[in-house]
């Protein structure tokens, strides 16, 4: 048997895992997500059989540089070099090989689905003026290597290069200022509007076969809510709905995401993976517990292999298409990798006014729910009346009064919320479960529980202004302790 990691110990103390492990287990998955709000039952998951039917891949991949900065007779050495593998499951003799193992995964992992070898796509990506015509700061950033951050090369079993996008990386990693990458935390940039990478997007486009207005409902619809907002989105024609979910407000590229079984309506922020050891739910409203690494692996498993999208009587995803898993060991070592990432040191520095804001931190008790030493309680919130939680919930006495209805206008919403560490505040991007706010000055701002006030992040589609209303501590502070307050908080 491999070692289970109780969540909130450090991956250090425990022994490397010592046998192949078989995380997609049909056991381990039985209690392990929150009830649906409105529903009451838990979400249903690919049988083990059918996740282990399927074939596995188990490729490395590259960076991909821009074309003015990569290295002479980079891709021909690639094919040259064959195809090789993500992972060496007989290499892995210590804890430090497992968690060297999933630093490589994470940062290598590929979006399977996305690969081609198109002349034209292969093409754009050998042509710096090609390249340039559509980046910017943001969209097909460029590290300080020079490396593109969303996209791989992969040489495949037949000897092909061929281009994909990242997959965790390029959700979870950060492009700093000074060019380095903060990798696990939200991220700040995303691919271009370059036409030909319309032909990589066609290639993973969920269902083919339905309608574009049937194919989001299918990812997004919530049945059992009478008033349910997604019909009209799903009955607009395709341009305005389009259109419709293109114009949410300002926030910046990469920070929010319309994930399945979420909604494009209600979008959640960027996770920010470091911290990640001391967790005990995954995801924004609590969808899983977080009971040691595997836990970990089942949610990446989940979000990129084995979603069924299947809530009690309602199946609202058709038969997942034959495709490729990684090696369960892959995942497990990336899950080993991410519990140990930290939040990282913040260059904000202690200061005269920072030590008063932890004096205002500590007057207003905030440690009620953010006790140090992750700041955080690590419990759920209600955000609606009415819950009855499961035993193994752990849920806090105290309402904040923050919007509920992610919490149960999506099929990811649990009637709560989780109460989110303080620590990291300095390099997030955006504030409040849903995005709505550019900075910390804008959640202290009284302003934003106004029906006019504009919020300076995400909105919602077609929306220009609306109240972020919540968690009002700290609102009527003088300005002297706000400013405090902030600089503390930007400490930690």
């Amino acid at each position: 048997m491999f070692v289970v990691l109780a969540a909130c110990r450090s991956p250090q103390d425990a022994a490397a895992p010592h046998a192949s492990p078989r995380l997609w287990d049909d056991a381990a998955l039985a209690g392990w997500g929150t009830p649906v709000a409105g529903l009451g039952v838990r979400p249903s998951y690919m049988t083990s059989a059918a996740y282990y039917a399927m074939p596995v891949d188990n490729l490395r991949t590259y960076p991909v540089y821009h074309p003015s900065r990569e290295p002479p007779g980079y891709r021909e050495g690639l094919v040259a070099r064959g195809p090789q593998p993500l992972i060496d499951p007989s290499a892995l003799h210590t804890r430090a090989d497992w968690i060297a193992a999933g630093q490589r995964v994470f940062e290598e992992l590929d979006d399977f689905a996305s690969r081609t070898d198109d002349p034209e796509v292969i093409a754009h990506f050998t042509d710096a003026a090609a390249i340039d015509r559509y980046r910017d700061a943001t969209h097909d950033a460029i590290d300080k290597d020079g490396v593109l951050l969303e996209y791989r090369w992969v040489v495949g079993l037949d000897g092909k290069l061929r281009l994909s996008f990242s997959d965790c990386f390029g959700c979870h990693a950060r492009l700093m200022s000074d060019g380095s990458v903060l990798v696990g935390a939200p991220t700040n940039f995303d691919v271009s509007n370059a036409p030909v990478l319309g032909k990589m997007f066609a290639q993973i486009r969920v269902m083919p076969k339905r309608s574009r207005g049937e194919a989001f409902y299918a990812q997004y619809g919530v049945p059992w809510l009478a008033d349910d907002p997604h019909v009209a989105v799903r009955d607009l024609p395709d341009a305005d709905r389009s259109a419709l979910l293109d114009d949410v407000g300002p926030a910046p590229p990469g920070a929010m995401f319309a994930r399945l079984n979420g909604s494009p309506l209600y979008q959640t922020r960027m996770a920010d993976l470091r911290g990640l050891a001391a967790r005990r739910y995954l995801d924004t409203t609590g969808t899983h517990l977080h009971r040691g690494p595997e836990d970990i692996a089942r949610y990446g498993i989940l979000v990129e292999f084995a979603e069924l999208g299947e809530f009690g009587p309602y199946q609202m995803l058709p038969e997942p298409p034959q495709r490729s898993r990684p090696p369960d060991e892959a995942m497990l070592a990336m899950a080993l990798y991410l519990e140990t990432l930290e939040p990282a040191p913040s260059p904000f520095p202690v200061d005269d006014l920072a030590r008063h804001g932890k004096e205002v931190f500590d007057d207003l008790a905030c440690a009620d729910c953010h006790p140090p030493p992750h700041y955080t309680t690590n419990e759920l919130v209600a955000a609606v009346d009415g819950l009855v939680p499961t035993p193994e919930l752990h849920v806090s006495k105290r309402r904040v009064g923050t919007d509920p209805a992610m919490t149960v206008r999506t099929r990811k919403g649990t009637g709560y919320y989780r109460i989110p560490s303080l620590r990291g505040l300095w390099y997030r991007g955006v504030y409040e479960h849903g995005g709505s706010l550019a900075t910390l000055e804008d959640w202290f701002d009284p302003a934003r529980l106004r029906s006019d006030y504009q919020p300076t992040a995400f909105r919602g589609p077609g929306v220009t202004h609306r109240a972020v209303p919540g968690h009002e501590f700290g609102l009527d502070l003088a300005p002297d302790d706000k400013r405090a307050l902030i600089a503390f908080l930007r400490t930690l």
